[in-house]
């Protein structure tokens, strides 16, 4: 069975994964044109969130192989967290250097119980165009694997 299918309107999609069923709305669906490293095939995404599960979100492929991923905002984890596009980074995502971007840090939980984020290398998204990318801005000097919580 697919992860994604077609819900009842033309707007509307519907997808599955460990939140359960639900409808998403077609224009929420982010295009990441390179994919993600290692996820090159899974182009489209949607970003959800939850009440719950605040303020972790869930980047979920409703295009090409299954994928979701555990996101944060990376000001959040770091409030002092600062990072540069270059002018070419700012093409790529289509945005000019004064657009508001929707910067976004990859969670990962490793299989000793550490929780980590991925502060090096975020997902920027330009919410105008609906792109993203992951980047490795300028002079970006946090860690690959920045420590939320250790293993217990």
């Amino acid at each position: 069975m697919s992860h994604a299918q077609i819900g009842m309107s033309s707007d509307r999609l519907r997808i599955s994964g460990a939140f359960g069923d639900i409808e998403v709305d077609r224009r929420d669906i982010i295009r990441f044109p390179d994919g993600l490293p290692g996820f090159e095939r899974s182009r489209a995404f949607v970003l959800l969130t939850s009440e719950a599960n605040a303020p972790l979100q869930y980047l979920h492929a409703v295009e090409g192989p299954a994928a979701s991923f555990l996101a944060i905002d990376p000001k959040l984890v770091l409030e002092n967290y600062r990072c540069e596009l270059n002018e070419a980074d700012l093409q790529r995502l289509g945005a000019d250097r004064d657009e508001a971007l929707l910067w976004l840090a990859l969670v990962m939980v490793d299989a000793n119980g550490a929780i980590t984020v991925n502060l090096r290398a975020p997902l920027v998204i330009n919410p105008r165009g609906m792109v993203g990318h992951q980047m490795m801005p300028h002079q970006c000097l946090y860690p690959l694997r920045h420590v939320l919580t250790p293993a217990p």
